[in-house]
C-alpha cells in the first residue's frame, strides 16, 4: 500500500531522526517502526485505538529520555578521558587556554558578584532572624559561614558558570558540528578534543576555585552587613564565631566541589556540542539540554560529595 509523501509526514521522520518510507512514498510494511509512529499495523492499514498505547506512552517517554542520558554520559566520559589524556601527554595550547580563562573567569565575576551578594542578604537575614529569637545571636558568624564554605560558594558559582560559560560552549561547538567546522578540523589531521575541549577544561580548572573562593567572600560579606543591621551583631563578633567554626576540611570540601562543578560544565557541554547534527534549530536544543544535565548534575554530585564527608558515622 503506498502513500503520497505529505510535509507533516516528512516532518515525523525528520524530528525522529529515522528513514519512515511513509514520508517518501514507499510502503509502511518495509519499516515496522515507521509503521507504529503512524499508525499503521504490519499491513499498512489503520490501527484502532489502543488504551493500553496511551497508558504506555509516558513510560516509553521515560525509557528514551533514560537512553539518550545514557549515551550522554557515556560521550562525556569518552571526551574526560581522552582530555585527560592530552594533558598528561602535554598538548596543550596554552595560549588559547589563557584566553579561554578571560572568557570564562573574568568576565563572570560581574554575574558571580551579583548572586552571591543577595544569597548572603537572604541567608543572613533569614539565619540573623531565628538564632535572636533564641538568644543564639553570637552563633550567627558561623552557621553562616558554614553554609557559604561547605554549600553556596561552590554551587553559586557552579550554577552562574553553567548558565553563562556552558550554554556559550554548547551552542559554539554546536554551530561549528552543524556548519562542518569539525569535520574540515578531523580532515586537517588535527585532534578536536585537543583543539577545541582541552584548552576549555583548563581554563575551567583554573578558574572555578577562584570563583567559588570569590562567591563565598562576597557572601559573607554580606552576611556580616545584614548581621550588623538585622541582630546588632559587632563584625569582631562575627568573624570570631567564623574562625571558632570552620575547619580546613571544610576548605578542602570546596575545593573539591568546584574542580567537579569545573569539570561538569565544560565535559557536559563539549559533550553536547560535538555530537549534535542538525539545523538552526538544534542549537537552541543542545543548548538547552547542555544547560539541564549541567545543573542537574552539580547538584547530583553536591549531594554526593556532602554525604560522603560529613554524613553521620
Amino acid at each position: 500500500m503506498v502513500f503520497p509523501a505529505t510535509s507533516c509526514q516528512f516532518a515525523i521522520s525528520s524530528r525522529l531522526g529515522i528513514f519512515c518510507p511513509l514520508a517518501y512514498g514507499e510502503s509502511t510494511t518495509s519499516n515496522p517502526f515507521c509503521s507504529k509512529i503512524v499508525g499503521m499495523d504490519s499491513t499498512g492499514s489503520p490501527k484502532r485505538p489502543n488504551l493500553l498505547n496511551h497508558l504506555l506512552l509516558p513510560l516509553n517517554v521515560i525509557e528514551d529520555q533514560f537512553g539518550r542520558g545514557v549515551v550522554l554520559v557515556g560521550q562525556v566520559i569518552i571526551i574526560w578521558f581522552k582530555a585527560i589524556a592530552c594533558m598528561l601527554t602535554g598538548r596543550i595550547d596554552w595560549r588559547e587556554a589563557f584566553r579561554q580563562c578571560y572568557l570564562i573567569g573574568n568576565q563572570s565575576f560581574i554575574i558571580v558578584s551579583l548572586t552571591a551578594l543577595f544569597v548572603g542578604f537572604a541567608m543572613s537575614l533569614q539565619i540573623s532572624r531565628e538564632l535572636v529569637a533564641f538568644g543564639g545571636d553570637t552563633a550567627i558568624g558561623g552557621v553562616v559561614s558554614l553554609a557559604l564554605v561547605r554549600e553556596m560558594g561552590p554551587i553559586t558559582a557552579g550554577v552562574m558558570l553553567a548558565g553563562r560559560v556552558g550554554s556559550a560552549i554548547a551552542a559554539e561547538l554546536t554551530t561549528m558540528m552543524i556548519t562542518e567546522q569539525i569535520d574540515a578540523l578531523k580532515v586537517m589531521r588535527v585532534d578536536p578534543i585537543e583543539f577545541l575541549v582541552v584548552p576549555r577544561y583548563i581554563a575551567g580548572l583554573l578558574m572555578m576555585p577562584v570563583l567559588s573562593i570569590y562567591a563565598m567572600t562576597v557572601g559573607l560579606v554580606a552576611s556580616i552587613w545584614i548581621s550588623m543591621i538585622a541582630a546588632n551583631l559587632p563584625p569582631a563578633t562575627f568573624l570570631d564565631s567564623v574562625k571558632q567554626t570552620i575547619l580546613d576540611r571544610d576548605f578542602g570540601v570546596h575545593f573539591t566541589k568546584a574542580i567537579i562543578n569545573a569539570t561538569l560544565v565544560i565535559m557536559f557541554s563539549c559533550a553536547v556540542g560535538l555530537n549534535t547534527r542538525g539545523g538552526a534549530e538544534d542549537v537552541g536544543l543542545a543548548t538547552t539540554r547542555a544547560i539541564v544535565w549541567v545543573m542537574t548534575s552539580i547538584f547530583i554530585f553536591n549531594y554526593v560529595v556532602t554525604s560522603l564527608t560529613y554524613a553521620p558515622r
